[in-house]
Protein backbone atom coordinates (compact mmCIF):
# COMPACT_ATOMS: atom_id res chain seq x y z
CA UNK A 1 0.00 0.00 0.00
CA UNK A 2 1.31 3.45 -0.94
CA UNK A 3 2.08 5.75 1.95
CA UNK A 4 0.00 8.97 1.79
CA UNK A 5 1.86 12.17 0.90
CA UNK A 6 -0.70 14.51 2.52
CA UNK A 7 -2.89 14.52 5.57
CA UNK A 8 -6.03 16.52 6.19
CA UNK A 9 -6.48 19.37 8.63
CA UNK A 10 -10.01 20.44 9.56
CA UNK A 11 -10.48 23.65 11.51
CA UNK A 12 -11.78 23.24 15.06
CA UNK A 13 -14.83 25.36 14.14
CA UNK A 14 -15.51 23.19 11.08
CA UNK A 15 -15.22 26.18 8.70
CA UNK A 16 -12.52 24.86 6.42
CA UNK A 17 -10.21 21.97 5.64
CA UNK A 18 -7.11 21.42 3.53
CA UNK A 19 -4.34 18.95 2.90
CA UNK A 20 -0.74 19.43 4.05
CA UNK A 21 2.40 17.28 3.59
CA UNK A 22 2.77 14.37 5.99
CA UNK A 23 6.36 15.48 6.59
CA UNK A 24 5.11 18.75 8.09
CA UNK A 25 4.07 19.30 11.68
CA UNK A 26 1.38 21.57 13.01
CA UNK A 27 0.56 23.28 16.26
CA UNK A 28 -2.02 25.77 17.43
CA UNK A 29 -0.76 28.92 19.16
CA UNK A 30 -3.34 31.36 20.54
CA UNK A 31 -6.02 29.64 18.40
CA UNK A 32 -4.00 30.14 15.19
CA UNK A 33 -2.93 26.93 13.44
CA UNK A 34 0.66 26.91 12.15
CA UNK A 35 2.16 24.33 9.77
CA UNK A 36 5.86 23.82 9.14
CA UNK A 37 8.54 21.38 8.08
CA UNK A 38 10.61 20.54 11.20
CA UNK A 39 13.86 21.30 9.34
CA UNK A 40 12.53 24.40 7.58
CA UNK A 41 12.91 28.05 8.43
CA UNK A 42 9.31 29.15 7.97
CA UNK A 43 5.70 28.53 8.92
CA UNK A 44 2.28 28.71 7.31
CA UNK A 45 -0.29 30.34 9.59
CA UNK A 46 -4.03 30.16 8.97
CA UNK A 47 -6.67 32.70 10.01
CA UNK A 48 -10.42 32.41 9.41
CA UNK A 49 -12.90 35.27 9.12
CA UNK A 50 -16.65 35.52 8.73
CA UNK A 51 -18.24 38.58 7.16
CA UNK A 52 -21.30 40.31 8.56
CA UNK A 53 -22.29 41.25 4.98
CA UNK A 54 -23.08 39.04 2.00
CA UNK A 55 -19.52 38.33 0.88
CA UNK A 56 -15.90 39.41 1.15
CA UNK A 57 -14.33 41.77 -1.37
CA UNK A 58 -11.16 39.69 -1.51
CA UNK A 59 -9.21 42.30 -3.49
CA UNK A 60 -10.03 45.02 -0.94
CA UNK A 61 -9.15 42.65 1.93
CA UNK A 62 -5.75 41.93 0.38
CA UNK A 63 -5.12 45.63 -0.21
CA UNK A 64 -5.98 46.37 3.45
CA UNK A 65 -3.78 43.53 4.72
CA UNK A 66 -0.80 44.78 2.73
CA UNK A 67 -1.39 48.37 3.86
CA UNK A 68 -1.28 47.24 7.51
CA UNK A 69 2.16 45.76 6.78
CA UNK A 70 3.25 48.94 4.98
CA UNK A 71 3.38 47.17 1.60
CA UNK A 72 2.18 49.00 -1.50
CA UNK A 73 -0.68 47.18 -3.21
CA UNK A 74 0.07 46.57 -6.87
CA UNK A 75 -2.65 44.55 -8.64
CA UNK A 76 -0.09 43.65 -11.33
CA UNK A 77 1.78 41.58 -8.72
CA UNK A 78 -1.25 39.68 -7.44
CA UNK A 79 -2.11 36.24 -8.82
CA UNK A 80 -5.86 35.75 -9.28
CA UNK A 81 -7.32 32.27 -9.64
CA UNK A 82 -9.78 29.70 -8.32
CA UNK A 83 -8.73 26.54 -6.55
CA UNK A 84 -9.98 23.00 -7.16
CA UNK A 85 -12.89 23.67 -4.80
CA UNK A 86 -14.15 26.71 -6.74
CA UNK A 87 -13.07 29.28 -4.15
CA UNK A 88 -11.68 32.63 -5.28
CA UNK A 89 -7.99 33.10 -4.43
CA UNK A 90 -5.53 35.99 -4.38
CA UNK A 91 -1.82 35.41 -3.87
CA UNK A 92 1.21 37.66 -3.59
CA UNK A 93 4.66 37.67 -2.09
CA UNK A 94 6.92 40.34 -0.68
CA UNK A 95 10.15 40.80 1.22
CA UNK A 96 10.11 42.68 4.51
CA UNK A 97 12.89 42.93 7.10
CA UNK A 98 14.85 40.13 5.38
CA UNK A 99 11.88 37.76 5.58
CA UNK A 100 9.99 36.29 2.65
CA UNK A 101 6.21 36.59 2.97
CA UNK A 102 3.68 34.73 0.84
CA UNK A 103 0.08 35.80 1.37
CA UNK A 104 -2.93 33.83 0.19
CA UNK A 105 -6.58 34.79 0.60
CA UNK A 106 -9.28 32.24 -0.14
CA UNK A 107 -12.89 33.41 -0.10
CA UNK A 108 -16.27 31.82 -0.60
CA UNK A 109 -19.38 33.89 0.11
CA UNK A 110 -19.22 35.23 3.68
CA UNK A 111 -16.13 33.27 4.75
CA UNK A 112 -12.49 34.02 4.08
CA UNK A 113 -9.30 32.20 4.99
CA UNK A 114 -6.00 34.11 5.17
CA UNK A 115 -2.88 31.96 4.90
CA UNK A 116 0.52 33.53 5.40
CA UNK A 117 3.85 31.82 4.95
CA UNK A 118 6.92 33.65 6.20
CA UNK A 119 10.51 32.53 6.37
CA UNK A 120 14.02 33.83 6.70
CA UNK A 121 14.99 31.44 3.90
CA UNK A 122 14.29 31.68 0.18
CA UNK A 123 11.30 29.66 -1.02
CA UNK A 124 12.61 26.96 -3.37
CA UNK A 125 10.68 25.09 -6.05
CA UNK A 126 9.75 22.13 -3.84
CA UNK A 127 8.41 24.32 -1.03
CA UNK A 128 6.59 26.55 -3.52
CA UNK A 129 4.89 23.45 -4.98
CA UNK A 130 3.92 22.23 -1.50
CA UNK A 131 2.38 25.62 -0.67
CA UNK A 132 0.55 25.64 -4.01
CA UNK A 133 -0.85 22.17 -3.29
CA UNK A 134 -2.02 23.26 0.17
CA UNK A 135 -3.76 26.37 -1.18
CA UNK A 136 -5.33 24.41 -4.03
CA UNK A 137 -6.83 21.99 -1.52
CA UNK A 138 -8.44 24.61 0.77
CA UNK A 139 -12.11 23.85 1.07
CA UNK A 140 -14.41 26.32 2.80
CA UNK A 141 -17.16 24.30 4.41
CA UNK A 142 -20.71 25.62 4.62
Amino acid sequence: MTKPMYKQFRSPQGWYSFLFPVTWEHMVVEEIPAFFHPDGGGALQVYAFESKVDHFDIDKELENYLKIHEIDYDPEKVAVFENNEGSSIRACEFLQEDRVWMVYMVASKERMILLTYNSDEEVGDELFQQLTNIISSVRILN
